[in-house]
């Protein structure tokens, strides 16, 4: 193996050690913030990477959504080559999941997205899921991207006193 091709195998094998410390969905955003906050590989290099390892079935997407996982055949494939990742490669991911693995794991789980339907309709589409099961999901039709975006930041914001609020609403 050249050394081009070493580090191609090293980059995704770093890929699948990610995965494998956060333990559980990724969003292909939420991989690249963690590989180039930390300036483990290149964009558009990884971006590569993740479609070849979806193609060889070592990660794959959770029901068609943009969530993805590792598989066995990437666990497999991790656990007998993960010597060829950097010693201090492997640490840092681990210091970083470490030090972020709540918040990453937030925000799997708090979604805020809009649809524009015409250019005086949008559909606001707001949802919290906890381990695979949906707390609370609303949509609301509003009439531009302003108020859509709004929306969705105040949602990420505060999804937790709308839902509150919400339940005590309909439970008094």
């Amino acid at each position: 193996m050249n050394r081009a091709e070493k580090k191609i195998a090293v980059n995704k094998l770093i890929i699948l050690l990610i995965f494998k410390e956060i333990d559980f969905p990724l969003s292909k955003a939420q991989i690249t913030d963690i590989i180039l906050q930390n300036n483990l590989i290149n964009y558009f290099d990884m971006q590569q990477y993740i479609q070849e390892l979806e193609e060889s079935n070592m990660i794959k997407r959770i029901d068609n959504k943009e969530l993805y996982t590792y598989t066995e055949k990437g666990h497999k494939t991790l656990c007998g080559l993960i010597s060829g990742i950097p010693k201090n490669t492997v640490n840092l991911i681990k210091k970083y999941v470490a030090n972020n693995k709540d918040k990453i794991k937030l925000e799997t789980q708090v979604f805020a997205n809009y649809i524009k339907k015409s250019d005086v309709e949008y559909i606001v589409i707001l949802k919290v899921v906890e381990n695979d099961i949906i707390l609370i999901e609303l949509k609301l039709n509003v009439v531009s991207a302003e108020q859509a975006k709004q929306i969705c930041a105040k949602w990420k914001q505060s999804y937790f006193q709308v839902y509150d609020k919400i339940i005590d609403i309909l439970i008094k």
